[in-house]
């Protein structure tokens, strides 16, 4: 979690936490198009994703969704 200007904003670790994956998967999950990139955040010249809880349901039920839709097609792992 990162504080600005008194306002505190979930980082991609605390929605790795969340979505139960790493936050490189969540970059990889963004870049291929299975989750939408999340807000950003401007702060002087930095440019910041935050992942706000409305946006963690969303992603929470993508997923869900998405690994149905893995195991229907190529099976379970087991």
């Amino acid at each position: 979690m990162v504080i600005i200007n008194g306002q505190s904003f979930n980082t991609v670790v605390d929605a790795a936490g969340a979505l139960g994956v790493s936050a490189k998967t969540i970059g990889d999950y963004i870049r291929k198009g299975i989750i939408p990139p999340p807000p950003q955040i401007h702060y002087g010249v930095r440019v910041l994703r935050h992942y706000p809880r409305a946006y963690l349901r969303q992603a929470k039920k993508i997923l869900a969704g998405y690994r149905k839709d893995r195991i229907a097609r190529f099976g379970s792992r087991s």
